[in-house]
């Protein structure tokens, strides 16, 4: 059972293999928070490991993660989890079976590099 302050811990899921977009989001990230790297679901012992995060952001193009579609639809239907999965690239395609699966918003990579203090502000809580 995770403490009170496991649980208050400024932390994001980063699912991604890119080295590039690693970079960039480790430059964007503020003081006090943490980045969890991963591609694949399986790199959290249990499910309620990905609840102790505050958002996700899944590279859509990163050919590393099997299937970005299925992952989202893992979290949503089979964990049952609301975490916000903020999507990063992708073709029109990919987008609308993600956003068909529930993932919550959809962004150009240089615009969700851009959109990452707002992303960080808005989870501070």
């Amino acid at each position: 059972m995770p403490s009170i302050e496991e649980r208050m811990r400024k932390r994001f899921i980063l699912m991604n293999s890119d080295a590039v977009l690693r970079q960039a989001v480790a430059k964007a990230i503020p003081e006090k928070w943490e980045m969890t790297e991963a591609t694949d679901l399986e790199a959290f012992e249990e499910w309620q490991e990905i609840l102790l995060h505050r958002f996700m952001l899944l590279n859509l193009e990163d050919p590393q993660i099997s299937d970005p579609v299925e992952l989202i639809d893992q979290i949503r239907r089979e964990y049952q989890l609301n975490i916000p999965i903020f999507c990063l690239g992708g073709s029109r395609e990919i987008r609308d079976q993600a956003r068909s699966a529930r993932a919550d918003r959809f962004f150009d990579r240089e615009e969700g590099l851009q959109r990452l203090p707002e992303f960080f502000q808005q989870f501070a809580w």
